[in-house]
C-alpha cells in the first residue's frame, strides 16, 4: 500500500459536512485537482476496500475514504477547520447574546410594579413570543426553499467559509443547486444553530428569574377587562399538564388563580405571592422553553447527518471527479474465472463482447457472456435479450457505437434494463467506434455527449466508459 492504513481508518465513509466543505472547495480552486498519484492511491489503498459495497454507495464511500488520505497527507490549512471554529464561536455567541437578552427581561419583568409579575406577559414574553417568532421562521425557511438563491439559513451558516474564500462561493451554489441532501444537510446545521439561540434565551430568563425569587419577595397576578377566569384556569391546566401528576405543588389551583386577579389598571387589589405560581412559572420554561429546544437540537443533529448519509454524488461533475479518480475499473486484470457480463449490442451495431474482451478483462474486471441485440427491429432478438435479463446477470454491458442515441431513447433502454436487474446490479455503457466493423476508441466530441446523457440517469450503480484498444 503507498499509505498505512491508519488514514483510511475512523470515520471512514460518513460524510461531515466540514468533509463536504473541504471536498467542493478543492475542486473549485483545481478542477483537476486529481492526478497519477490520486489515482494510484485510489487503486492501491481505497479500492480494494469498495468490492464488497453496494453500488449506491461506492461512489459516497470512495470520494469520503480519497479525502481523508488526502488531508493526511496535505500540510496545508483546510477550509473546513477555520469554518468549524468559527462556527463554534457563533453558536455560543448567539447563546450568550439571547441569555443576556433573556435575562435582561426577566429582570425588569420581576423588579418592576414593586416586584410584582404579571404571570400572562410573563408566560407571553418568555415562552410564546419566541415560539411565534420560530413558526415565523420556519414558514419563512419554507417558501425559501421555493426560490432560485439559497435561503438565508444556508447564507447565514456558509458565510463564514465564503467570505474567507470568495473563489469557492460559486462552487458551493452550485453544489447546493445539484444536491438535495446539501441543502438539507446546511439548513439542519443553521435551524440548529438559531436553535443554540432561543435555548440561550430561556436559560437567560431562568437564571434571572430564579436569582429575583433568591433576592426578592416577588408576588404574582393577573388582570382582564373581562372575567376572563375560565381562559386562564384553561391556559394553566394545558401548561401544567406534563408534570401535574408528578408535581403537584407546582399547579395554581382555583381559589389561588381567584386571589391572583386585579382589575385592570389597578393593583389595589389582592395580589398573592403563593409559592405555587412560582413554582409553575419555573416548570413551564423548563419543560415548555428548555426541553423543546434541546430536542429541536438532537432532531436537527440527526436531520443533518441523515443528509449526508444519503448523498450520492450523482450530479454531472461529482461523476466527471469519479472518472477521473476511479474510471470505470475495478482493480487489477481480471482472473480467468470472473464472473461473466451480459453484452448488449445497443443498435445492432454488430460488434460483440468477444470484440472487446482484452479491455473488459482489465479494465471492467469482468469478463464478456453472450452478446444480444437490444432497440432493433427484431421481436425475437428483443425477447432473447429480455429473457437474458430476466435470468439475473451480475454485470450488464451496454456496447454502444459512438453515434449518437437521441435522450428519450437511452433513458428507456436503462429503465428497460434496471426494472429487470435491479437497483443495484452494476450496469457499464460502454461506447466503441466503428471501424470496418472492429472495435475502436470514440472521438472526444462523442464521448462528451454520452456523458452528458449518462449522468443525466442520475443512477449511482451506472457507469460510462470509452473502449480504449491500447488499455
Amino acid at each position: 500500500m503507498l499509505f498505512p492504513a491508519m488514514a483510511l481508518s475512523g470515520s471512514g465513509a460518513r460524510w461531515r459536512l466540514a468533509d463536504l466543505i473541504d471536498f467542493e472547495t478543492l475542486f473549485a480552486r483545481d478542477a483537476h485537482a486529481i492526478d497519477a498519484r490520486d489515482r494510484r492511491v485510489f487503486s492501491h489503498d481505497i479500492a480494494p476496500r469498495l468490492d464488497e459495497v453496494a453500488e449506491s454507495r461506492r461512489r459516497a464511500m470512495g470520494l469520503r475514504l480519497w479525502l481523508e488520505v488526502k488531508r493526511d497527507n496535505t500540510d496545508t490549512q483546510w477550509p473546513s477547520q477555520a469554518w468549524v471554529s468559527i462556527l463554534a464561536l457563533a453558536r455560543w455567541g448567539i447563546f450568550l447574546v439571547m441569555a443576556m437578552l433573556g435575562a435582561v427581561l426577566v429582570w425588569g419583568l420581576c423588579l418592576g410594579s414593586a416586584q410584582r409579575v404579571h404571570v400572562t406577559i410573563f408566560i407571553g414574553l418568555t415562552l410564546i413570543a419566541p415560539w411565534l417568532g420560530f413558526l415565523i421562521f420556519a414558514l419563512g425557511r419554507l417558501a425559501a426553499w421555493q426560490q432560485a438563491h439559497p435561503p438565508m439559513l444556508i447564507r447565514l451558516v456558509l458565510t463564514p467559509m465564503t467570505r474567507r474564500l470568495p473563489d469557492v462561493a460559486a462552487s458551493w451554489r452550485a453544489a447546493l443547486a445539484d444536491s438535495r441532501p446539501a441543502r438539507i444537510a446546511v439548513t439542519a446545521r443553521a435551524a440548529a444553530l438559531s436553535q443554540f439561540g432561543g435555548l440561550g434565551y430561556v436559560c437567560g430568563a431562568l437564571v434571572a428569574f430564579g436569582a429575583a425569587l433568591l433576592l426578592y419577595d416577588v408576588r404574582f397576578y393577573w388582570e382582564a377587562t373581562l372575567d376572563s377566569g375560565v381562559l386562564i384556569h384553561a391556559a394553566v391546566g394545558g401548561l401544567s399538564w406534563p408534570w401535574a401528576a408528578l408535581w403537584p405543588a407546582a399547579v395554581p389551583d382555583e381559589a389561588l388563580i381567584a386571589a391572583s386577579r386585579v382589575t385592570t389598571g389597578s393593583l389595589a387589589g389582592p395580589v398573592s405571592g403563593g409559592a405555587a405560581w412560582w413554582r409553575f412559572l419555573l416548570a413551564s420554561l423548563v419543560v415548555w422553553g428548555v426541553a423543546p429546544r434541546l430536542g429541536l437540537i438532537a432532531f436537527y443533529t440527526w436531520r443533518e447527518r441523515r443528509a449526508l448519509a444519503g448523498l450520492d454524488f450523482q450530479a454531472p461533475r461529482h461523476r466527471s471527479i469519479w472518472r477521473a479518480l476511479a474510471g470505470v475499473s475495478r482493480g487489477a486484470v481480471a482472473p480467468a474465472d470472473t464472473d461473466r457480463a451480459l453484452v448488449l449490442d445497443v443498435g445492432g451495431h454488430g460488434i460483440e463482447g468477444e470484440a472487446v474482451r482484452g479491455y473488459m478483462l482489465r479494465r471492467l474486471r469482468v469478463a464478456p457472456g453472450t452478446t444480444y441485440r437490444v432497440s432493433v427491429l427484431d421481436d425475437a432478438a428483443e425477447n432473447a435479450a429480455d429473457e437474458a435479463l430476466a435470468d439475473g446477470p451480475a454485470h450488464v454491458v451496454l456496447l454502444a457505437a459512438d453515434w449518437l442515441l437521441s435522450p428519450r431513447q437511452v433513458k428507456r433502454l436503462q429503465a428497460r434494463v434496471r426494472s429487470a436487474v435491479g437497483p443495484d446490479v452494476p450496469v457499464i455503457w460502454l461506447v466503441v467506434s466503428e471501424q470496418d466493423g472492429a472495435p475502436g476508441a470514440p472521438g472526444p466530441d462523442y464521448m462528451q455527449h454520452w456523458e452528458t446523457l449518462i449522468d443525466d440517469l442520475r443512477d449511482p450503480a451506472t457507469e460510462i466508459a470509452a473502449y480504449d484498444p491500447t488499455a
